[in-house]
């Protein structure tokens, strides 16, 4: 809802910092970020506004240490 072309979380009109993250491939080219951010620093998202757990964070960096495949 957040990192799309047209945002639906509310009080968005654009992607934050421009990172889209609405396609496979657009995913996958951000996987190292998403893995800093979300699994590392525990950043995304904010606040852990979506209630993100930390068997889902485990499962981001295997998906990241497994190559980050969107298929």
């Amino acid at each position: 809802g957040c990192h799309a072309a047209k945002p639906t979380f509310p009080g968005l009109n654009d992607a934050p910092k421009g990172i889209l993250l609405d396609t496979p491939e657009r995913i996958r080219t951000q996987a190292a970020l998403i893995h800093s951010q979300t699994v590392v620093a525990k950043a995304m998202p904010p606040g852990n506004l979506t209630r993100m757990t930390d068997e889902e964070r485990a499962l981001l960096a295997r998906w990241v240490r497994g190559g980050a495949k969107t298929d």
